[in-house]
């Protein structure tokens, strides 16, 4: 062998540069997968995260082995010092696994945050013993080994692309590092790991250094590659989180290295996800300037005329026929917007369409967030931060008015919303179970048993008046449920492929049960005696783009948060409204039509009132911005731009909703002005807790207890 092979071997046989050469394998498959490599910048950035990452890997290695060949440890004890830098990785890794409903019930699942690192520890330990113990044994395993290895980090590599993608970050960051280490560790074994010059390996320390410190200063720069990888990245975007977690010196969960974008990291009130108060001549959320006051518009004038309006003899009188009607609510779980839009939704789901059709249809309505538990309290509550100490929720108000008070929940929706919010104030419910023989897992489907429970509710209601809440689940479980092929073959795709086509079928069996529940109105009389709202808690990810998760949650585009919005009112015209509105505003908008406006104030949503009775245009509010929140990403819609933040990403995007509904061209790097003004507008709204760890779900239902009641004298 030549000389300089020779020496090229053994470099690459030293567990730093074996890291290194790993980092940079995997880098090169991530830019690949990331369109990344003809973009000079972008292929930078990654590959000096992952050399960084693998030569730290590889620099656990080194000291592992020298530590114990110093103690002269024995096979067993030498596994387990060598196994130990892993509790790195399992530790947060037992803190966060079972921390989903579903995976909270499992066995053994509270004692995951100490068992998930022994576990994992014992585990790599048996593994280094065994591998050890083989090759004394049979020094020609080498090469077998070495294969194996390889195999292994491939494998992890395709699942960590492959499974719950949008799910379990810390998972996923702790496949990325097992990759790595058995890619060096395959490199190292394979090559024989000749003796190494301290001098080498210091010039190898010192590059690798070298690469991480520029593109933790230099790297992620430009906003595209952040984007790219926040959305696209697989192993780098959970990489690059940790790294920014790690170097987070005022641990506000913003970092001003990797592009993290903490203009301050040493004040933890000043970050990119920051709310920038107006006028203290601070820059909280780093965008370059401090937010300017906006004051609030006020036109007396137009709200002398709006109550003038009220007190018309007209909507007076409607008014006053609305306090005696019924309520019926029917929610769709994940129900997108886009899927009633157009001619063909009237053949496809006809009884939806035709509900939508015979209602005041606000095509512009927007759920708070992405997921049940922020959407449904955001309902009850009428606040933009649900979880809060609430004084009387919506179903409370509704009972005040004597009027029986009763919902058809989904045990999961309880489970997972907060059973203690959504059921304060009903007279009765029923609970739902849509998984039987495992928690959180959908097994059947359920649109025909709502329905069944809620035609016995009318029976036992008979002439009283009611507000009756039926929410229909089979379309949120369309990846779980095994559908029937007659409900398949009654529909076709759409043109969303095979999952899109599971959705519509289960869509389509919802359609006809809220047919049969609004043919029994009919039937019964109670159509012209009742007031029936149609609303989805959010949408859904039908796998069209990458930006979006694996179902809904995490982020608040479009196909997770614009949902279908319509209230019938018994004499009222039907007909199309474009003012963009939010969940927020069906709390004041019900009390003002059963006559208990004020029975929840103060309440941070809008009485659509006077957009269903069609005041006059003039006296209707313009100047309005809504919020969404997600864990990962924030919005404000102020029409018809809609601002996007990823704050721990440093990510910002801007869309004109009107000319672009599917939000693909980004303008925020050609209206930097709009993007300031409408991240002041931010500061406006209260800060809403996403924390959806057991920990969160257990403060969420402390402070959704009812408050105590006055003590008798």
């Amino acid at each position: 062998m030549p000389a300089s092979m020779r020496a090229l071997r053994s470099w690459l046989a030293d567990p730093v540069a074996a890291g290194a050469a790993a980092g940079v394998a995997l880098a090169v498959v991530e830019l690949a997968a990331l369109g990344g490599l003809g973009r000079p910048a972008l292929a930078a950035s990654v590959g000096g995260l992952f050399v960084g990452f693998g030569g730290l890997c590889g620099l656990a290695i080194v000291v592992t082995y020298r530590l114990v060949a110093r103690l002269r440890l024995g096979p067993v004890a030498a596994a387990l010092v060598i196994a130990a830098p892993t509790v790195a990785v399992w530790l947060p890794l037992g803190r966060s696994l079972f921390q989903g409903a579903f995976a909270a019930t499992l066995p053994g699942a509270s004692l995951a945050p100490v068992a998930v690192p022994v576990a994992g520890w014992l585990a790599v330990a048996t593994a280094v013993l065994a591998g050890g113990a083989l090759l004394r044994a049979r020094p020609g395993s080498r090469l077998p080994l070495v294969a194996a290895m390889v195999v292994a980090a491939a494998a992890l590599a395709v699942a960590n692309r492959a499974l719950f993608r949008s799910g379990y970050p810390d998972l996923h960051l702790a496949l990325s590092v097992a990759t790595l280490v058995l890619l060096a560790l395959a490199l190292g074994l394979g090559l024989g790991r000749p003796p190494v010059a301290a001098r080498t390996r210091a010039a190898t320390g010192a590059l690798v250094v070298a690469a991480t410190v520029a593109a933790a200063v230099l790297g992620f720069a430009r906003p595209a590659d952040r984007m790219r990888v926040a959305t696209r990245g697989d192993d780098a975007r959970h990489l690059v989180r940790a790294a920014r977690a790690v170097l987070d010196l005022d641990r506000d969960g913003h970092s001003a290295l990797f592009g993290g974008g903490d203009c301050d990291d040493l004040d933890p009130a000043r970050h990119a996800g920051a709310r920038d108060l107006p006028g203290n001549g601070k820059d909280e959320d780093c965008d370059g300037v401090d937010a300017v006051a906006r004051a609030p518009v006020v036109d007396a004038a137009v709200a002398r005329s709006l109550a003038e309006w009220r007190q018309g003899a007209e909507v007076a009188a409607t008014l006053g026929r609305a306090r005696d009607l019924n309520l019926l609510l029917v929610s769709v779980d994940a129900l997108r917007a886009d899927q009633l839009d157009g001619a063909r939704a009237r053949d496809d789901f006809p009884h939806l369409r035709g509900l939508l059709d015979g209602s005041v249809w606000f095509t512009r309505a927007f759920a708070p967030g992405a997921g049940t538990d922020l959407s449904l309290t955001t309902f009850v509550t009428g606040r933009w931060n649900p979880f809060q100490p609430i004084a009387t929720t919506l179903a409370e108000a509704v009972a005040g008015t004597g009027r029986l008070t009763h919902a058809i929940w989904p045990r999961e929706v309880l489970r997972y919303a907060g059973e203690t919010l959504l059921t304060r104030g009903l007279t009765s419910f029923d609970r739902v179970i849509t998984d039987g023989a495992r928690r959180d897992v959908g097994d059947r489907l359920t649109a025909a048993t709502t329905t069944d429970l809620a035609l016995a509710f009318l029976d036992r209601a008979g002439e009283h008046r009611f507000a009756l809440w039926a929410h229909y689940f089979d379309v949120h479980e369309h990846r779980q449920l095994a559908v029937p092929a007659a409900a398949l073959a009654a529909i076709d795709d759409g043109g969303r492929g095979p999952l899109g086509h599971r959705y519509r079928a289960l869509l389509k069996g919802v359609d006809d049960e809220i047919g049969r529940l609004l043919a029994e109105l009919e039937r019964r009389g109670l159509a012209e005696r009742t007031i029936v709202i149609l609303f989805s808690d959010h949408g859904e990810s039908l796998g069209e783009d990458p930006r979006l998760p694996d179902n809904h949650g995490l982020v608040v585009y479009q196909a997770l948060t614009h949902v279908p919005v319509a209230v019938r009112v018994p004499g009222v015209a039907p007909r199309v409204d474009a003012t963009p509105v939010s969940l927020v505003d069906l709390a004041p908008t019900l009390l003002s039509l059963v006559g208990a406006a004020d029975a929840m104030a103060p309440l941070d949503g809008v009485d659509l009132v006077p957009h269903l009775l069609g005041a006059p245009a003039e006296l209707l509010g313009h100047d309005r911005a809504l919020v969404l929140n997600e864990q990962d990403q924030w919005a404000v819609v102020a029409w018809p731009l809609k601002l996007l933040v990823r704050p721990r990403d440093d990510v910002t995007e801007l869309y004109d909703l009107a000319a672009d509904p599917l939000e693909r061209r980004d303008l925020a790097a050609a209206r930097p002005d709009e993007v300031r003004a409408l991240r002041a507008r931010y500061g406006e709204f209260p800060a809403v807790p996403m924390d959806r760890t057991q920990r969160g779900r257990r403060w969420r239902e402390a402070q959704a207890q009812p408050p105590p009641r006055p003590r008798s004298p």
